[in-house]
Formats: structure tokens, C-alpha cells, sequence
């Protein structure tokens, strides 16, 4: 009995270990369409007239991938504020749209820990369902499915997949992100899907709003 408790402490530490040295790397941003220089649009669109566009005339724009990167590239000013400040520095702040899970966006921010490049993320779908009145309402899930089928996986340190507890501890960094764009947030969360009765879909490389023909 007392060799089992050693080899499972064992395992236990290794898979600790390991996950906190996924968990200190980058993950990888390659697919990002967008993010490098040579690969951005050479006449950046305002992300935000679109979405702007889209709420106030209720019509269908899609968003690609490239575009919004493009525009977070050109028009972000990110920072690092409180203790790690003076050896934290924010490379980028980037989304990446994809069709698992249902559609989901992941938003990435790109920084350099004392040189060290680093990554932290979160999911995010969304979620249109039918209530039994017949109206439908928009439900914000904050992760990108589940890890191995029983944790909802919140987003990723590096290249390792946390739960949703673990964005505890970036919360503050997403909450500044989440108030630099308080008024398109509230454009497709109140305007478009709210009272537009819109439905924002995350697919490969691009965002879609589309709104009722009838």
C-alpha cells in the first residue's frame, strides 16, 4: 500500500510539473491569420463601424480572422499594470475564430515574462436558445468545451488547456481588455442579439451576425 501512495504521489507531482512547464510556454500562433505584419490587411477596415453597422441597421456582416487581427495590430494599446509591470511586457492582444465545440473564440494575449515569451487565453462561445415562449435569448458560455469530458476547459496557460477556475488568476488582465470595448460589447450583446434577435457564429477563421429574414 505504502509503494502505491509513492508511485501515485510520484505521478502526481510529474503531471504538476509538467503542466506548469506547458504552462510557462507559448502556445503556438502561427494559424493566427493577421497577427504578423506581412500577413494583415492592407486597408485595415474599423472593426467597430462594422459591428456598429450591424447594429444599428440590423444587416448580416461577417468579420474574417485577419480583419480583427489586423485591427487589434493597428489600434491596441495594451498594457501590464501592478507588480509585474516592470518585467511583463504585452506583445499583442489576438482572436482566433474556429468551428470546434459548436464555434468558439479564443482571445490571446501575447506577452514577454523577463524575455520569455508566454501566452494566456480564454474561450468563449455562444449560445442561442429557444425559450417556451417561442422567443429565443443569447446564453455567453466562457470556455471552448471540456477537457476529457468532465472539466469545462476555460482557456489555455501556454500550451496547456485549464479549467475555468484557473482564469481566476488572468481575470483582471481579461476584465481591462473587456472595458477598452464596452461599447461594441454592449452593441452585440444588447443591440444585436437582445433586441435585434441577431446570432453571432464563430467559424473557421471568421465571425459571423446574422440576423432573422423575416
Amino acid at each position: 500500500m505504502k509503494q502505491i501512495f509513492i508511485f501515485l504521489a510520484v505521478v502526481f507531482v510529474g503531471a504538476l510539473g509538467f503542466g506548469v512547464f506547458l504552462g510557462m510556454q507559448s502556445q503556438n500562433l502561427d494559424d493566427l491569420t493577421g497577427r504578423h505584419p506581412e500577413d494583415r490587411e492592407p486597408n485595415p477596415v474599423s472593426v467597430p463601424a462594422l459591428i456598429e453597422a450591424a447594429a444599428k441597421s440590423r444587416t448580416d456582416v461577417t468579420i474574417s480572422e485577419r480583419q480583427l487581427n489586423t485591427w487589434l495590430a493597428n489600434t491596441l494599446e495594451a498594457r501590464q499594470d501592478g507588480l509585474l509591470s516592470d518585467f511583463v511586457e504585452i506583445k499583442g492582444v489576438w482572436v482566433r475564430f474556429d468551428e470546434e465545440e459548436g464555434g468558439r473564440a479564443e482571445i490571446i494575449i501575447e506577452r514577454e515574462i523577463r524575455g520569455f515569451p508566454q501566452t494566456v487565453s480564454m474561450f468563449i462561445r455562444i449560445e442561442r436558445r429557444k425559450k417556451e415562449d417561442g422567443k429565443f435569448y443569447t446564453y455567453i458560455h466562457k470556455d471552448g468545451g471540456r477537457i476529457g469530458g468532465v472539466l469545462a476547459a476555460g482557456g489555455r496557460f501556454g500550451k496547456a488547456r485549464v479549467p475555468q477556475g484557473f482564469l481566476y488568476l488572468t481575470r483582471d488582465s481579461f476584465e481591462s481588455l473587456a472595458e477598452l470595448f464596452q461599447t461594441e460589447l454592449k452593441w452585440m450583446e444588447t443591440d444585436i442579439a437582445s433586441h435585434g434577435a441577431g446570432r453571432i457564429i464563430f467559424e473557421e477563421n471568421q465571425m459571423r451576425i446574422s440576423f432573422p429574414k423575416d
